[in-house]
């Protein structure tokens, strides 16, 4: 399942009927080409004749303009992807990024830009997507075809396209990657699910002052980046358990203490949750409204997919449905986050807009939940325990592509 997980990354695009206009052949155009910024300003004269598919088109280019800036950056500074389990496999931090033989070097100043810009670069490609709305929409896309400057040169070479890096991937698996994708209305709600995932997990991020995890602990991910201890810790064999991969997870772990720096992003992190959830619920009504069946990247039970092993039943739709209003629940306070050593819950509401210290460990320990605790409903474990069943036990796998 992580081969849609990383195409949910780099991909995700528009929905609707049998046709597609002008919009997707530029779409198409520059995304083959990797002159995504070309391709922006291309379509807009037909954006500004309110085409809907144009609209969808830029939204989208300007998705992975986000998403090749971040590489660009990364590897600017040797970006590596971090052995050492999920704890270090945090999100954005395991995209794909060629090896760069002479990075800069970085400091903590320097990544809270790179994040700040992701966030806006996002907040661009959803500001378009959201023009969009319930309008019916397609874009074909061959997604091996698709090219991005990786490595911020000026051109997106060959090593470069997607169907190369998923290739790698895949481990030369040719029926992994569907070569034609036909994005609709659906598709555009998703990806606008992801583009505020995305940009909540950066947001939450430079809510707080995290330097000291950053000088730390970040040679993981930028080992010839100047980083403080980056000489006395960075591994020389990333498979090796004994070589500090371990150390690495658990000193990150420990080092999340941070106080909050900016309120504001903090407060904001809540509202970029609440509307990945509502776009993700849109989806699924978007899907089920689809009568065709053409190429489909987010297909009803009655559509044949792209990829046929993450078929979607109406019994694990409607249990999704359910969990993404339970999550709104919580985010608004209706419910209470539950918490494994109270009957209390925590108003995660008020979490969001008055905390002024996060500590991992202690939250999830208990002295730091006592502050947030409150009487009321409990965010039920049923429903979370349902969702468990409803998937077969491959929850994070059809939650990735979900979204």
């Amino acid at each position: 399942m992580r081969l849609p997980a990383i195409l949910a990354i780099y991909l995700s695009l528009a929905a609707g009927p049998a046709w597609a206009g002008p919009a997707a052949d530029i779409l198409a155009q520059h995304a083959y080409d990797g002159t995504l910024t070309e391709g922006v300003a291309a379509l807009g004269p037909l954006m500004q004749k309110g085409d809907a598919e144009a609209k969808a088109a830029r939204g989208a280019l300007r998705f992975l303009i986000a998403i090749e800036h971040l590489s660009q950056a990364f590897y600017k500074h040797g970006f590596e992807t971090a052995s050492g389990g999920p704890m270090l496999n945090l999100p954005i931090m395991r995209i794909p990024v060629p090896p760069n033989p002479n990075p800069e070097k970085l400091d903590y100043a320097g990544f809270r830009t790179i994040f700040g810009a992701l966030v806006d670069d996002l907040d661009a490609a959803e500001s378009d997507l959201a023009q969009v709305g319930d309008t019916d929409v397609k874009l074909p896309l061959d997604l091996v075809k698709l090219r991005l400057d990786l490595n911020g040169d000026g051109k997106a070479a060959e090593y470069e396209s997607i169907g190369r890096i998923l290739d790698g991937l895949s481990h030369g698996d040719p029926s992994a990657v569907p070569p034609v994708v036909a994005f609709d209305t659906a598709d555009i709600y998703w990806l606008r699910g992801y583009d505020r995932f995305i940009s909540a997990f950066a947001q939450f991020l430079l809510a707080f002052n995290f330097q000291e995890a950053f000088d730390k602990t970040f040679h993981i991910y930028f080992p010839r980046a100047g980083l403080p201890l980056a000489d006395k810790l960075t591994r020389t064999d990333p498979s090796a358990w004994s070589d500090g991969a371990v150390g690495d997870a658990i000193a990150f772990l420990h080092l999340i203490s941070w106080d909050v720096a900016e309120p504001a992003r903090l407060k904001d992190v809540r509202f970029r949750l609440k509307a990945m959830a509502a776009m993700s619920a849109r989806s699924w009504v978007a899907a089920r409204r689809e009568t065709d069946s053409d190429r489909e990247w987010l297909p009803n039970p009655k559509q044949t997919g792209v990829f046929p092993s993450l078929a979607a039943t109406d019994e694990q739709i409607d249990t999704w449905l359910i969990v993404m209003s339970e999550f709104e629940a919580v985010l608004d306070a209706k419910k209470l986050l539950p918490h494994w050593r109270f009957t209390q819950g925590l108003n995660a509401r008020r979490m969001f807009e008055d905390m002024k210290h996060f500590d991992l460990v202690l939250l999830v320990a208990g002295p730091d939940a006592v502050p947030w605790l409150e009487d009321g409903p409990v965010s039920d474990m049923a429903t979370w325990n349902r969702m468990m069943d409803v998937f077969q036990g491959n929850f994070l796998g059809y939650a990735m592509f979900f979204n």
